[in-house]
């Protein structure tokens, strides 16, 4: 038997396409459910920015920053065409995508080890932290991911199939995958490695590697110009037990949940003291990585040549882009988000359903069933209103449009950063909810963010805004909560001189308000 062969098709035990849709289905509407009441975020709000443009801002865009994320962009300008801009219509695509991934999930391990594995396997993937955020989040992570899966399941056709269109689908969705997301170009070193470990007939390999290298150039042009963009990849450079904490535990257990701030600390607990979530997290993690061993470790007792299908392909899809990624970011000296790990996910729910299978009797039901009860407040996290990094913008913008007037005034103070960084501010509240703010003029506002060829616009001092505020009878001044007392107290001393004396202050979790209003207005 083939060392990537499944042992139990002979049994009667092969996929059912049927299996396949229901677990397609299941991972969508589960990670669907709740995204209309979380807030939009900062990426999301970027997503959104860049999809509502005409495609001649949007090559401006790309031709700046962000190409990267181009062809993610590109999809989503044709689905807010369609689908409209609200938070369940942007992030839709996602768990559409999660939904693509899960079905793919359970091919692939229907091939490798038959239909038990299979049905586990597309559990564990749609219930897996990583995977239940990526479906919520408005940005190319599960496209990324369902294209990764896909790759992988034509690759392994290629190699048992003498057909031309698997190996035509592999090129195809590495060139796409990667133009997605330049992290699928490490499942691709996976793929190598694999190969390494089957050893498929010399023919069959050479024209998937063909195919691979095909893809990988037709990705090229795009990789290109992204590379030469700043600040486009990873947090702030963390500490060892900071980096190790995020590998382990929140890469896969956790996603991004909230946290009173972003960056490499997330998933720390807050001064108030551990949550269900924080708990769960990491006893999840020790689970399934306790059931992916296992099941990766069965070989030196079910061995049928060298290694267990599962392991020979799933071991170097999780390892390759971990240690890929560990190592550029030690090597470098630059951030490591665990979210770009995404597109590895299915290798570890591949590993754990391996691990599950092996149980016998009802030990394989008890422990699908703590992996669920555990991802469930993790779950649950995920689809606070709260959930993205603290965000709080869907109030905020709330709060202004109901207590505005049209024509008043808004004031986004632009964040002091480092000379030479893009500018931000919390315009992007404005951005992520275009409607609340319709009827409002932003008085520092010199170039939209299309006609500017950026995210979030250009602005000039408030200071330079008097022809704006002289029009004006209400300005609000949105910052966040954080935002340094003396720049603020500078800004309404500017309004103050410009006549707005009566003011109202307005506090959310993390964002501050002001209403000024002028004593009189002719």
């Amino acid at each position: 038997m083939a060392a990537d062969q499944p042992a139990d098709e002979a049994a009667g035990d092969a996929p059912r396409w049927r299996d396949a849709v229901l677990i397609g289905l299941g991972a969508t509407l589960l990670a669907a459910l709740g995204s209309w009441q979380v807030a939009l975020w900062s990426d999301e709000a970027a997503t959104a920015s860049a999809a509502r443009r005409s495609w001649g801002e949007l090559v401006d865009l790309l031709a700046n920053v962000d190409a990267v994320h181009g062809v993610y962009y590109a999809l989503m300008r044709l689905w807010v065409g369609l689908a409209g801009d609200s938070a369940l219509a942007l992030r839709l695509p996602s768990a559409l995508a999660v939904g693509a991934a899960a079905t793919g999930t359970y091919v692939l391990a229907g091939r490798l080890a038959g239909r038990r594995t299979a049905l586990l396997a597309g559990a564990l993937v749609m219930v897996l932290p990583r995977v239940t955020w990526a479906g919520i989040e408005a940005r190319p992570f599960a496209l990324a991911l369902a294209l990764a899966v896909w790759a992988t399941v034509a690759l392994h056709a290629t190699w048992h199939d003498r057909r031309r269109w698997p190996v035509l689908a592999y090129g195809a969705l590495v060139a796409a995958g990667v133009a997605v997301n330049v992290y699928v170009g490490l499942v691709v070193g996976a793929h190598a490695a694999t190969a390494a470990l089957v050893r498929p007939e010399g023919r069959t390999l050479l024209r998937s590697g063909v195919a691979a290298m095909t893809g990988l150039a037709a990705a090229a042009p795009l990789v290109l110009i992204a590379a030469g963009q700043s600040d486009q990849l990873g947090d702030a450079t963390m500490d060892p037990v900071t980096l190790a904490r995020n590998v382990v535990v929140n890469q896969w257990f956790l996603g991004e949940t909230p946290t009173p701030v972003s960056g490499p600390a997330s998933g720390a607990p807050p001064s108030g003291g551990l949550t269900a979530w924080q708990l769960a997290g990491p006893l999840l993690a020790l689970v399934v990585l306790a059931l992916a061993v296992w099941g990766a470790g069965l070989v030196g007792r079910r061995g049928r040549l060298d290694l267990a299908p599962v392991t020979a392909w799933a071991a170097p899809w999780l390892v390759v882009p971990t240690l890929g990624t560990v190592g550029y970011a030690l090597v470098s000296g630059s951030g490591y988000a665990p979210r770009y790990l995404t597109v590895a996910a299915p290798a570890l729910a591949l590993l754990a359903a391996s691990g599950i299978a092996a149980l016998r009797g009802g030990r394989a039901w008890v422990a699908l069933a703590v992996v669920v009860v555990l991802a469930a407040p993790v779950y649950a996290s995920q689809r606070r209103a709260d959930a993205k990094n603290g965000s709080d913008w869907d109030v905020v913008a709330a709060l202004v449009a109901e207590r505005s007037d049209p024509g008043d005034g808004v004031y986004f103070p632009v964040r002091v950063e480092a000379v030479g960084a893009p500018e931000r501010s919390l315009r992007a509240v404005a951005l992520a909810y275009p409607a609340q703010f319709a009827d409002l003029t932003d008085v520092t506002l010199v170039a939209s963010p299309g006609a500017s060829a950026s995210l979030w616009g250009r602005s000039r001092p408030l200071a330079d805004a008097a022809g704006s505020l002289a029009h004006t009878e209400t300005v609000w001044v949105v910052v966040r909560a954080d935002h340094p007392a003396a720049a603020l107290d500078a800004d309404t001393t500017v309004l103050r001189e410009s006549g707005f004396t009566s003011t109202v202050v307005h506090t959310t979790a993390r964002t501050t308000i002001l209403e000024l209003r002028r004593s009189a207005f002719p």
